[in-house]
């Protein structure tokens, strides 16, 4: 009986947790278009809640934008020492660090006229502007925005900055995927999913905006004894494998060099977490997928030359979704993808050596000497000389692999990892 009181009890438990659970955000069902985003946010401590409500469809402010895009780029609240450039800020204001902060930073700019304007509404085209202002430097193709059809709404001075945050992939055309609303008043989902495609992106974001960096450990990777390099450097905002690091790459699906071309994308998989050694941290999860693009085919020729691939690794996809520059190299046959070319001359020799050996049995019986000894001693060796140069002499190999075969990869820059 205590027994059966005692799992009811972990039951109801259990169900009150998940109901718990359930309510956390009691205004943003499991099929709410930006759910995903929210819980990414809200987890980071990016944006908070009202009680158990996130409140999706409260407009934001300059300063609410300014607060979330702060912790966004891993910034504290803090006190900051800074002399109050804007009239209409004062240090009575819960979010008066936060604005001098983005004063100091070159964050979010003031107006003209010495205000900040801290609770005037965000517009989409606004949210553009800051993102396309702190990320690195590069003119926006307009071109980009050809596919909305409500692009001639956007802001002349907005245009560029518009442009440049489709090319990052940071931008929210929701409801209708054919309209971005520039002018449209910013809204805590569409600041969600802007702050969570930002921090994806973390990357193009210039460093200056950046929390500063702290190394907090430093650990190793036991992938294999054949790396150089193993460490792995934990920051405060992210996981850096070190160049030189060996990782296994696993073909996502079947591959053949006949059936490929050159700009091709080739997809591999991490199969395996890879964890540090020290305290087991997963730095790479399983179902992480590698791309990397087909830059030449050489294809196999006479005397035994194989078919080469060569790739260059470009990126790397968390199953969370955010994506990283990931550039390595094929560790084996000098950075190439190619079958072992002794593998065909081995095989030639081995079937051409039984091939001569069953032929000079066969010879021995026909001439009545039944010197089968001799007959293989002789069929033998000439079979596998015939064998040896048929390999060596007629074309190569087409490079194939299985889903799920593996290549090492070598690290040719650090790959970094956001937290």
């Amino acid at each position: 009986m205590k027994k059966i009181l005692a799992m009811f009890a972990v039951l109801f438990m259990m169900g009150a947790l998940n109901q718990a659970k359930a309510e956390v955000y009691s205004d943003v069902p499991a099929d709410y278009w930006a759910n995903k985003e929210i819980t990414a946010v809200v987890k980071d401590g990016i944006l908070q809640l009202d009680g158990k409500a996130f409140l999706p469809e409260k407009d934001v402010s300059r300063s609410d934008f300014n607060s979330a895009l702060l912790r966004t780029l891993g910034h504290k609240k803090i006190a900051v020492s800074e002399t109050n450039p804007f009239s209409d800020v004062t240090s009575a204001r819960d979010d008066y660090s936060d604005i001098m902060l983005s004063s100091k930073l070159g964050l979010i700019y003031g107006y003209n006229d010495g205000t900040f304007k801290p609770d005037r509404i965000m517009t989409k085209t606004e949210a553009a502007s800051v993102i396309s202002h702190i990320t690195k430097d590069f003119k926006g193709n307009t071109k980009s925005l050809n596919p909305f059809k409500d692009k001639e709404e956007i802001p002349a001075w907005g245009t560029r900055q518009f442009a440049k945050t489709i090319d990052l992939g940071v931008y929210v055309n929701y409801p209708d995927a054919d309209e971005l609303l520039p002018n449209k008043k910013l809204n805590r989902a569409e600041a969600a999913v802007l702050l969570y495609k930002l921090k994806q992106q973390i990357g193009a974001v210039k460093k200056e905006y950046i929390s500063k960096e702290t190394v907090t450990g430093v650990e190793h990777l036991n992938v294999t004894k054949r790396a150089e390099v193993n460490e792995v450097q934990i920051t405060n905002l992210r996981k850096i494998v070190l160049a030189d690091n060996i990782l296994k790459g696993y073909f996502y699906s079947d591959f053949s060099s006949k059936d490929a071309c050159v700009g091709d994308v080739v997809t591999f998989t991490a199969k395996y977490d890879v964890n540090t050694e020290e305290t087991n941290t997963t730095v790479i999860p399983a179902g992480t997928t590698m791309k990397a693009k087909i830059t030449d085919i050489e294809p196999k020729k006479w005397w035994n030359k194989n078919d080469k691939v060569t790739v260059e690794f470009e990126s790397m996809t968390l199953p969370t979704g955010i994506v990283t520059p990931f550039k390595a190299e094929v560790l084996n046959h000098n950075g190439i993808l190619t079958e072992n070319r002794w593998a065909k001359p081995v095989g030639y020799t081995v079937g051409g050596a039984a091939v001569g050996a069953g032929a000079g049995v066969g010879v021995a019986g026909f001439t009545g000497h039944h010197h089968y000894g001799n007959g293989v001693a002789i069929g033998t060796p000439v079979g596998a000389g015939l064998g040896l140069l048929t390999g060596l002499t007629t074309p190569g190999r087409t490079y194939k692999a299985h889903e799920g075969e593996y290549v090492w990869l070598k690290l040719t820059q650090d790959l970094s990892i956001p937290n």
